[in-house]
């Protein structure tokens, strides 16, 4: 027979080690489509921004998307209507510039499909503010992806 001190090492034991493993936020899991094409994992966060055309007006929603280095951004169309994303690269420290452009990520190709993607990997970004804009058939549209630090380190 196991002595108690011994089980109840080994529940709070699992406990402590349940508690440090964080959980991926399920809303920022990948879906299949990336899992499958691109290797996607559980531990990848993928933020949503949905774009679409209101009223002859681009809608990028949300239009602020705060996000931690390693985090990915997919730019999502809900209509068929073309739409791009670029970020505004005049606006942009050197820093930041030069990572959109190592990844040849500035600006999307046309988005014609209902949820065609433009996916934004910013595994190893600089921390700051990225500016983008979003045109098709209305007016042009304004966001911006911030890369914070993680928390505990801010």
């Amino acid at each position: 027979m196991r002595p108690r001190y011994l089980t109840a090492l080994a529940a709070l034991t699992c406990v402590l080690a349940a508690g440090a493993c964080e959980r991926s936020d399920p809303e920022l899991q990948p879906d299949d489509l990336l899992r499958d094409s691109l290797g996607l994992g559980d531990a990848d966060r993928v933020h949503t921004v949905r774009i679409s055309t209101e009223a002859d007006r681009e809608r990028a929603e949300p239009a602020t998307v705060e996000i931690v280095p390693g985090d990915l951004v997919q730019f999502m169309t809900e209509d068929r209507r073309p739409h791009t994303v670029a970020f505004l690269m005049d606006s942009l420290p050197d820093a930041e510039a030069a990572f959109l452009r190592g990844g040849a990520q500035e600006g999307s190709p046309p988005l014609v499909d209902p949820e065609s993607r433009f996916l934004v990997s910013f595994r190893d970004a600089p921390e700051g503010r990225y500016p983008f804009v979003v045109e098709g058939t209305g007016e042009a549209a304004r966001g911006v992806v911030v890369v914070a630090p993680p928390q505990g380190r801010r």
